[in-house]
């Protein structure tokens, strides 16, 4: 019969067990959080960034010579917004579930010696060590590893709804920055018409031809443009504090890049049947549900798989008196109670991730005809803004014949120039609510209208 003497068995157990922790164990890498160093690294973020530039590589947007577009600055946030930043940390938190639920369960070694302190013939050493393997039944496994996938899943289209969220909210501010600085560009030429009526104005009074309620009127109305001029330089300051925000980067890096508004100015088209689809079928939050909807269906196959027991095998040895003896033990759960409760409970949450991703697609419907219908609506309204307007010039292109054939007087023709400043403002005004229209309807499909 095989002996092992007790010291030469402890150090051999010793040796594996060192063996063993060693080729497992990670290292702790320690990085601290340093609220100043965060500080300084986000007043230090450019638009020049070498990682960003690679990032727009990747997403097929690295040639921007012409400047930022929305699209451009909506990456951008995409790389460099907070909100976006955890979004991907969730992502990558998700994933990492996935490797958890891969892993087999690790076997269980006891070891517990005993020493007899009376004087004995024999060794007074006994030892029993054993070790426990658990071994999973029913697919346990896969089920539990196409769970976490399903909730990885979930996670990246988490990210993907927070990084069209930013978009959003730069497409929202950079609209809006362009909106200001149209109109304070109009209300500037309008200021200087209205200057130029008052000063016709007052000759005209002063030689008796009009009346000082016109001229106080003429004031009024240049007032009015001043305080619209304040109110649209307002605007335009606090919107680029937003665009800047909504990029997730300073105002600093902003100035010093040259936006470029250009795709602001035509307005997208967009077909029912395809936004209806997009919507219904690829939204990120709705694919996120469907994801969340898998996972709750392998929780309850998985639930289900534990009806079956695990078995768990125990080899195991002991040294007694002398005597070398080697045993194999089997131990499971008895399924008494057949694991009704926990798979009524996966049952249950099952029917609720369904009636949530049912919830939000009849939500999604709603909110995609109401945009729909307001972006129509707005696009009608801009389109007769632009007849009017185009009426305005035609205007005052008569009016500037009439005083070159000294048929009206010169302060009919600025009255004319103001009317065609002011249709010239509802046009950019319309035009900017429609914009701000085809911004929701874009949002209810979660993707660019073409």
């Amino acid at each position: 019969m095989f002996w092992l003497s007790p010291p030469r068995f402890l150090r051999l157990v010793a040796l594996a067990a060192c063996l063993a922790g060693l080729g497992a164990c990670a290292r702790f890498e320690a990085q601290p959080l340093v609220a100043a160093q965060t500080g300084e690294a986000f007043a230090g973020r450019s638009l020049d960034d070498p990682g960003l530039h690679a990032f727009l590589e990747e997403q097929g947007a690295g040639a921007g010579g012409g400047g930022w577009t929305p699209d451009r600055l909506a990456l951008a946030a995409a790389y460099f917004h907070p909100d976006v930043a955890l979004a991907r940390a969730e992502s990558a938190e998700a994933a990492a579930a996935i490797t958890t639920a891969e892993q087999r369960p690790n076997p269980v070694f006891l070891f517990a010696p005993q020493f007899a302190s009376q004087r004995v013939s024999f060794v007074p050493w006994f030892i029993a060590p054993s070790l426990t393997i658990p071994i999973e039944t029913a697919d346990k496994r896969e089920h539990r590893t196409l769970q976490a996938e399903a909730m990885a899943e979930a996670a990246r289209c988490r990210l993907t709804v927070r990084a069209w969220a930013a978009r959003s909210r730069v497409r929202a501010a950079m609209l809006e920055l362009h909106g200001a600085r149209e109109n304070i560009r109009l209300l500037e030429r309008e200021q200087t018409l209205h200057d130029e009526a008052i000063k016709k104005l007052t000759a005209q009074m002063e030689a008796g031809d009009v009346s000082p309620f016109e001229l106080t009127q003429a004031r009024l109305a240049l007032n009015r443009t001043r305080l619209a001029l304040q109110d649209a330089q307002r605007i335009s300051v606090t919107a680029e504090a937003k665009l800047a925000a909504a990029g997730g980067i300073p105002l600093a890096a902003l100035r010093a890049v040259r936006l470029d508004f250009s795709p602001l100015t035509r307005l997208p088209q967009a077909a029912p049947e395809t936004t209806q689809r997009l919507a219904l079928t690829q939204r990120a939050d709705l694919m996120a549900l469907l994801a969340e909807y898998a996972a709750a269906e392998a929780a309850l196959h998985l639930e289900i798989a534990k009806q079956y027991p695990d078995v768990r095998l125990s080899p195991g040895f002991d040294y007694n008196q002398g005597q070398n003896r080697w045993q194999l033990g089997m131990s499971a759960d008895l399924p008494l109670n057949g694991n009704r409760g926990p798979i009524a409970q996966a049952e249950a949450k099952r029917k609720t991730a369904e009636a949530r991703f049912l919830a939000q697609q009849s939500a999604i419907q709603g909110e995609l005809n109401i945009a729909l219908a307001a972006y129509r609506a707005s696009r009608a309204k801009a389109g007769v803004a632009a007849d009017l307007a185009k009426e305005a010039v035609a205007s005052a292109d008569t009016t500037r014949r009439m005083v070159e054939a000294g048929d009206v007087s010169p302060l009919e023709l600025t009255r004319r120039q103001i009317e065609t400043s002011a249709a010239d403002l509802a046009l950019m005004a319309a035009r900017i609510e429609a914009q701000t229209a085809a911004g929701v309807l874009e949002d209810a499909m979660q993707v660019p209208l073409p």
